[in-house]
């Protein structure tokens, strides 16, 4: 049985109107587990009203502020051992998935007793502007950076917005018990420290799939890029470096381009050919991969988003080489 939990705080509206497709799910013996944890909105008004429809709906009701630790991992952890399925999926309340059969995809490649965990695709709905297009960009870049990373054997991080592990895993790794200190990185260390190549698997299944809201502005958002970078810490030094070395050289090689192009002695056509080589390819890569989170026409722009990424990520990922930022 599969049991799906999330962690509530003021999210009335947003559960009003995401929830329905969570309930609704193709699959038998379900449980939804929603830990309501501090709210003072409508939220737990909401849950009652579901549950009564749905009881398959449970609620955790934490209305006294008990977690000594900043972040959702302790109000987390309640609800992951209060489920009763041994697989259980995480999600987040402004979360909903694009189909039916999301729990059953995302479930299924647990029948491989070897599998502990799965890592899903999150889609984001945003604004047709500027903001909303970094931002697709950037959630469709880093996840294709750590699902193709699981694909070829070195996982590294998920998404807790649509994430499945065993629940006796979770308890035999300690939970969140080592890193309960970090406000952050709830679904990113405990997958960092955990995931293998053998116990890891990637569900690419476009009916897997939910869709989160993005952040309204841009500060909301670089607030959130600087949270997640800086679990950063927690990785291995080997796996920071590989993270820094991406953005670096593409850095290096616009760099060598542009020398090269000022340089009398190097023809001009050679700086240039590089240049298309590598844009082309870009594009056809970045189209590709595009289908997956429901975009249309990125691909076109992707070397454009790409410069903006490669000096601010580049810059968040060296701070997080920093060996004193937290303590592992």
């Amino acid at each position: 049985s599969t049991t799906v939990v999330m962690v509530a705080h003021n999210n009335a509206q947003s559960m009003r109107e995401h929830m329905p497709n969570i309930l609704v799910q193709n699959v038998y013996d379900y449980e939804i587990i929603v830990v309501d944890y501090h709210s003072v909105d409508d939220t737990n008004f909401v849950i009652q009203v579901c549950s009564a429809d749905y009881p398959n709906l449970k609620c955790i009701s934490m209305q006294n502020d008990v977690n000594f630790f900043q972040g959702k991992k302790y109000p987390l952890s309640m609800g992951i051992r209060s489920a009763t399925g041994e697989v259980v999926l995480l999600t987040d309340p402004d979360c909903e998935p694009i189909h039916y059969s999301w729990v059953q995809h995302m479930a299924e490649p647990f029948t491989n007793s070897n599998i502990q965990m799965v890592l899903g695709v999150t889609r984001l709905r945003t604004k047709h502007n500027l903001l909303g297009a970094l931002q697709q960009y950037h959630n469709m870049a880093y996840s294709c950076s750590f699902l193709s990373s699981a694909l070829m054997g070195h996982p590294y991080t998920g998404m807790g917005t649509n994430m499945a592990l065993r629940r006796s895993f979770f308890f035999e790794r300690d939970g969140f018990i080592n890193h309960y200190i970090e406000p952050a990185g709830a679904d990113d260390i405990f997958v960092n420290r955990n995931a293998t190549k053998t116990n890891t698997a990637v569900c690419l299944d476009p009916k897997a799939a939910v869709t989160t809201e993005g952040a309204f502005s841009f500060f909301t958002w670089r607030y959130q890029r600087r949270q997640m970078y800086s679990t950063r810490c927690y990785y291995s030094m080997m796996q920071r470096l590989r993270l820094v070395l991406r953005p670096l050289m593409v850095m290096v090689f616009y760099l060598a381009c542009v020398a090269m192009f000022l340089l009398p002695s190097v023809p001009w056509v050679i700086p240039v050919a590089l240049l298309l080589l590598k844009v082309v390819w870009q594009i056809v890569c970045v189209g590709y991969a595009q289908s997956l989170f429901a975009l249309r026409n990125y691909h076109w722009f992707a070397p454009l988003l790409e410069l903006y990424f490669v000096f601010s990520n580049t810059f968040l990922s060296i701070i997080s080489l920093h060996p004193k930022r937290c303590n592992p």
